[in-house]
């Protein structure tokens, strides 16, 4: 089973989920940890992109990680309670679609054992 799949599944998209649910009433110190995830996507995905493209390979996830998941990630962490509903709300989405498309792959790794 690809760990990529099990931590996006069952860690982030839940962390996600439960961010845009109880937006302002989450505690500070999970938009710290919001803000400090969102630099680390935007560097890791921005190198990925990078050797991607030097080998002439697609990074359309990296793309979506650069240009949707990072600046959502580092605006909600910055802004905190101050955030706007509608951040939230994209974060909700975001969580759901990613458990989606990660479940649907872990599904069709365990079918295929």
């Amino acid at each position: 089973m690809s760990a990529l799949q099990l931590i996006h599944t069952f860690g982030i998209a839940p962390l996600l989920i439960y961010i845009g649910l109880y937006k302002q009433a989450v505690p500070d110190a999970v938009f710290t940890g919001l803000f400090i995830i969102g630099l680390g996507v935007l560097a890791y995905h921005a190198y990925r992109a990078y050797t991607k493209l030097k080998e002439n390979k697609s990074a359309w996830i990296n793309w979506i990680h650069i240009f949707l998941v990072a600046p959502l990630l580092l605006i909600i962490g910055y802004l905190k309670k101050d955030a706007s509903g509608r951040y939230f709300e994209m974060l909700l989405m975001l969580g759901f679609a990613a458990f989606g498309y990660h479940a649907l792959y872990l599904m069709r790794e365990m079918l295929l054992m």
